[in-house]
């Protein structure tokens, strides 16, 4: 058990701490007036957080039960004689906790205030100290010694500060209510490393003004109410409510860590932010800000920015991103109920029917890598019917439909309409003039490895500016822009990923699925390879480095655009992958500009016929493409019967449609197979794609082929097959009547794709 006598003689030539206290300008103890002391101040130095070991043998006697230990045996005496455990009880009721991070310290997990050193009692306009190693200057009380600090009480405007050098202090929050006119609540000018702990069963508040008079003038600090300029850590099982009016809520310029409370921020600014990291290990946080969430902010040291989550619950609100990691943002585990720029209704971007594959504004060029230009309104390809490459000859130039008028193929510009001329490409970059509105955002890397996601986010729901990896989880993403978005790679290997709403479900250069379920609903391209950098010119250019890539799990793709679209290549090697591809012929159910290659799995894309590409003859599996005859209503069953009369797929799509491509281990080479459409069937389906052995047999017959190649054909078919940059196979099939040529609208350039 700590002497605390000891402690007293320690502390007894305590200084005055040279801090700016709210709305008191009385004289201290040592002679100097708070304004003179308010220019002397200047924040500390942000350290490394110390390992955790060091904090290990501070709690070696911590007892190894989740039993509640009370504080009645501390008999150490006041001067008055008075023991602090005597006029101050204090509960310790928290589970051992433990964490396999080394960003948790046994302290950090298991605070330990049986002992307190000091208990302050703050009366309204100033506070009555038991203990040592405390001044007081009317309502600013400073911790000037290493210890464990309990206040209780109501300061009506004033201010708690650490300046102890080297320590390590632990305040303890016991029913406290702290209201800062003028600056920080509570102020750590100067430590090793503060403790905010939050008592089992108490609600704490604080809460800082409109304005700050800053103690040091040159950083404009401190800006929060919670303002720490070395190692902050909250923990505790109790409750706190931050309040901040001024800027952010709770900052160190350092790192902070949270392990339990329930806490509850409102900040005009960022909610919580630490320069270094971020790490959570349990709690619950309810954020309320106008800028982000949450947010790490080291840009200097690569190892540091980042954001680090293993559990607890995060509902956050914010008018800027959710969560926002300089470098990486990594979780294990938690619940994150993330709001971002209002929601996905808050996003302003549309998907207009566009020319597709064609070359000056489809995906294989132009602005083809993914955000496509906003249309005029009665903008429709099949104006473009008439129009050839050689009328730029001399002599006449052919009639453009309205808006595109002034349209030169060889200096390609926006062709001139209201529309298009407002139109500015979305890189989603973060400017001064510009306000990220994203779910979860890192620079680096995301990583997530488990827990659960339900994010409505005004633009990207989750967004790296390189890597994503989902291992393991449940998501439900709500997006206004891109559902997930990497500049180089996203990898799904496992876990739920649903995107119920996006403009683009997911995009990056490289989009690989190894495993899990992965469900999208997009306005404009459900799946969008590109990496945003390659001058898109000509009609299909081909990106070497660019694919979509499924090995395993299960998709299901709703898009209005394309569906699974690649300015590279596709490869299917396994997994179940069903597209309800779009309702117009500006678009369709697949789309790569190099090759699309089947080596295994179960495949079923529908959508309309102007621009369906089907896989590559290269395919080791057998794949058929068919167009009926008209354009089918949604819902219309699809059922493929072998020569025998066994069902091989049974599907009902989701919209209007007219063509289908499917493949799947069951078709067979030299044997024959037969299309119905319409009829009923008794068994359960996913996504619209039936098992197999309930059909009534009461379809009407669509059409027939004999698997003779590894592409068969039923009707006419677009010749969009098999891609164009990468030297696929086209399909055996006619060209529909009303299907115009592919005009090479930009003469043999195009315009760069901005990247996010």
């Amino acid at each position: 058990m700590n002497n605390f006598m000891n402690r007293v003689m320690m502390t007894a030539v305590a200084f005055a701490v040279m801090a700016v206290g709210c709305s008191d300008n009385s004289t201290s103890d040592s002679g100097t007036t708070t304004s003179e002391k308010m220019t002397s101040v200047s924040a500390g130095t942000a350290e490394t957080t110390e390992p955790a070991e060091d904090e290990t043998s501070e709690i070696s006697e911590l007892v190894e039960t989740t039993e509640s230990v009370v504080t009645s045996e501390i008999i150490e005496t006041t001067e008055s004689g008075e023991t602090v455990a005597e006029q101050n009880p204090v509960l310790l009721s928290s589970p051992v906790k433990t964490s396999e991070s080394e960003l948790f310290s046994n302290r950090d997990l298991n605070p330990d205030y049986s002992e307190p050193d000091t208990v302050i009692n703050l009366t309204g306009n100033g506070a009555e100290v038991t203990g040592a190693g405390v001044t007081v200057d009317g309502s600013k009380i400073t911790v000037t010694a290493e210890g464990i600090y309990i206040i209780r009480g109501t300061l009506d405007d004033g201010q708690i500060v650490v300046d102890a050098d080297g320590a390590k202090v632990q305040l303890v929050l016991d029913n406290v209510n702290i209201n800062c006119s003028n600056s920080s609540a509570i102020y750590a000018v100067n430590s090793k490393k503060v403790f905010v702990t939050l008592a089992d069963g108490t609600e704490n508040i604080l809460t800082d003004g409109t304005d700050y008079v800053f103690a040091d003038t040159e950083k404009s600090e401190p800006d929060s109410v919670i303002f720490s300029n070395d190692s902050l850590t909250l923990n505790g099982t109790g409750e706190l409510e931050v309040n901040g009016n001024f800027r952010d809520g709770i900052r160190s310029k350092d790192d902070v860590v949270i392990t339990g409370g329930k806490i509850t921020v409102n900040a005009v600014g960022d909610g919580i932010k630490g320069k270094d990291y971020v790490a959570i290990a349990n709690g619950e946080l309810n954020i309320k800000a106008g800028q982000d969430g949450i947010k790490s902010t080291n840009t200097e040291d690569a190892s540091m920015g980042f954001v680090y989550v293993e559990g607890g619950t995060l509902n956050i609100t914010a008018d800027g991103d959710g969560i926002q990691a300089e470098t990486v943002f990594t979780a294990t585990d938690g619940v994150f109920n993330i709001t971002s720029g209002g929601g996905s209704t808050e996003s302003t971007k549309t998907h207009n029917d566009d020319f597709g594959g064609f070359g000056g504004f489809g995906h294989g060029g132009g602005f083809g890598m993914g955000e496509k230009p906003d249309m005029p309104e009665d903008f429709n390809p099949e104006d473009f019917k008439d129009f050839r490459p050689e009328d730029f000859g001399d002599g006449e130039r052919p009639e453009f439909p309205d808006g595109f008028e002034n349209f030169n193929p060889e200096n390609p510009e926006m062709p001139n309409s209201p529309e298009m001329l407002a139109f500015s490409p979305d890189n989603n970059s973060d400017t001064t003039d510009t306000v990220s509105t994203k779910g979860i955002k890192a620079s680096a890397e995301i990583s997530i490895l488990g827990g659960t996601f339900n994010i409505n986010s005004a633009d990207d729901g989750i967004h790296s500016n390189a890597d994503i990896s989902i291992e393991n989880g449940n998501m439900i993403l709500e997006s206004g822009n891109k559902g997930i978005h990497a500049d180089n790679t996203a990898t799904i290997n496992n876990g739920t990923v649903n995107i119920t709403k996006s403009y683009e479900g997911i995009e990056a250069d490289v989009i690989t699925v190894n495993g899990g379920t992965v469900e999208v609903v997009a306005s404009d391209d459900g799946f969008n390879a590109s990496d945003g950098v390659t001058n898109q010119s000509g009609m299909g250019v081909y990106t070497e480095t660019t694919m979509v890539n499924i090995n395993g799990g299960n998709v299901y793709v709703n898009a209005s655009g394309d569906g699974l679209d690649s300015n590279g290549s596709m490869n299917i090697t396994g997994g179940t992958v069903i597209v309800d591809g779009p309702e117009n012929s500006g678009n369709g159910a697949l789309d790569s500009n190099g090759e699309i290659i089947v080596f295994g799995g179960v495949l079923v894309a529908v959508g309309m016929s102007g621009m369906a590409e089907s896989p590559s003859e290269k395919s080791t599996q057998n794949v058929v493409s068919a167009t009926f005859d008209s354009t089918l209503e949604a819902d219309t069953l699809v059922t493929l019967l072998d020569d025998t009369g066994n069902e091989i797929i049974i599907y009902e799509p989701a919209k209007s449609f007219d063509n289908i491509v499917i493949s799947t281990p069951d078709i067979k080479n030299g044997q024959t197979y037969t299309f119905y459409t319409g009829g009923t069937t008794s068994a359960s389906e996913v996504h619209g794609l039936y098992e197999t052995g309930g059909y009534n047999n009461d379809g009407t017959e669509s059409g027939s082929f004999t698997a003779e190649s590894k592409v068969s054909c039923v009707g006419k078919q677009s010749g969009m097959g098999g891609g164009f940059g990468g030297g696929g196979g086209h399909m055996h099939g006619e060209r529909p009547d009303d299907m115009p040529e592919p005009p090479n609208m930009n003469g043999g350039k195009g315009f760069k794709q901005p990247r996010q």
